[in-house]
């Protein structure tokens, strides 16, 4: 009896390992486990790890992409530091919309826009747009990226895709919750401070080893986080899911952070977070300038600017927001006002995303809510439409120092 009952025990143990086996076969066969391309710096807080390869994803699963990094550590094909004679560059630099992990690298806003320049090109030579774009970077953690990377390409342009989504709140360092800035007495951008990362604990198990190596326990243990939280709450509790998995999204009166940068009357703090966005802006294009390049801002649209739904849902979601006055437009404006006090070209994507928003195709994603492929094409189009318009772009492109 006891044999058949230890035999029995080892067939179901057995088949389980035989079962989870599989189970982490197929997740990572179906790349459903984003691969990490981050890593720490002390510069910028954190930087795209150089060479890094692997697929990119989220829960919904609405894109699996294969990604490469390129040499320079950005999400882009690779780019000699001499400019080649005749070459007009440009420079793209912005945040994840501009880094583009969630489409094929060809369908990208910066290839895209390449491929718009030369198509169009009027006889006096190529057109090369290099991207540095990096998630979670707002306007300083870009002005720096230029500073220490971007300025070595000699470009002749450089774009700013700037996020009203939450750019502004990434530059302030009150609002912003990860990657701090870091400004010195006069408002110059020194650093910014990137989260400290987390201690091992002492004595790490065999069974945790496994699970920090487990696709199979991420791709789980990330629906239970995004669609059942109350479970994800009740495992912490019980000590089966570690208390840091639970990102909280920061909220102010009963509203996430991010959306008031949207408020009619917002709360204090966002005047002083524009305030550094607008002097940052200025740094931005008083150091572009004396590079002897273009400075060009181009407003990046959002999804809930682009999509009523999409609003509707994240009122839905927090009813406080019904107490508050919104204008979704406001913050686009102010940096159109910036742009015009400061003789600096501004491009408005938004009027183009809405005008097309209705055409069967999707422009942003529906949960992840970046630029879909046809929201690159769109953009790119529209900012080369606008560059074509300005004598200087055709002008004999400014040599590598």
């Amino acid at each position: 009896m006891w044999r058949r009952i230890v035999g029995g025990c080892v067939l179901a143990g057995a088949a389980t390992l035989v079962a989870l086996i599989s189970i982490e076969i197929a997740v990572r066969a179906l790349h459903l486990v984003p691969a990490h391309f981050w890593q720490p710096d002390p510069l910028v807080g954190t930087r795209l790890i150089a060479g890094k390869s692997g697929w990119w994803t989220q829960e919904e699963l609405e894109f699996r992409v294969p990604v490469r990094i390129n040499s320079q550590g950005f999400h882009d094909v690779e780019h000699a530091f001499k400019k080649p004679d005749g070459v007009t560059r440009v420079l793209v630099l912005g945040d994840s919309f501009v880094e583009a992990m969630q489409v094929p690298l060809e369908d990208a806003f910066a290839r895209r826009l390449e491929h718009d320049l030369n198509g169009n090109a009027d006889g006096n030579g190529s057109y090369e747009v290099i991207s540095m774009g990096v998630s979670g970077y707002g306007t300083a953690g870009q002005l720096l990226t230029y500073l220490h990377y971007g300025r070595a390409y000699a470009a002749d342009v450089v774009v700013l895709a700037f996020y009203p989504g939450n750019d502004v709140r990434n530059n302030s360092p009150v609002l912003e919750p990860v990657l701090h800035p870091v400004y010195a007495d006069d408002g110059t951008i020194e650093r910014i401070a990137g989260p400290q990362p987390r201690k091992a604990p002492a004595g790490h198990s065999p069974m945790r080893w496994l699970l920090e190596n487990s696709q199979a326990y991420f791709f789980v243990r990330k629906r239970i986080l995004t669609g059942q939280p109350a479970l994800a709450r009740w495992l912490m509790d019980v000590g089966l899911m570690a208390p840091e998995a639970l990102q909280e999204v920061p909220m102010y009166d009963g509203i996430p952070v991010d959306y008031w940068v949207y408020a009619a009357n917002p709360p204090p703090e966002w005047e002083d977070a524009w305030r550094h966005s607008e002097d940052l802006l200025r740094q931005f294009r008083s150091t572009v300038e004396h590079d002897g390049a273009h400075f060009v801002v181009a407003i990046v649209t959002a999804r809930e600017r682009i999509y009523p739904d999409s609003w509707e849902q994240i009122v839905e979601a927090n009813p406080n927001m019904r107490k508050v006055a919104w204008n979704l437009a406001g913050p686009e404006q102010r940096v159109q006002r910036w742009c015009a006090d400061n003789g600096v070209q501004c491009v408005t994507l938004s009027p183009a995303f809405l005008a097309h928003r209705n055409e069967g195709r999707r422009l942003h994603w529906v949960y992840d809510g970046h630029w879909t492929p046809a929201g690159h094409a769109l953009a790119a189009a529209t900012v080369a439409a606008a560059l074509r318009e300005q004598s200087w772009l055709s002008a004999r492109p400014r040599k590598s120092g």
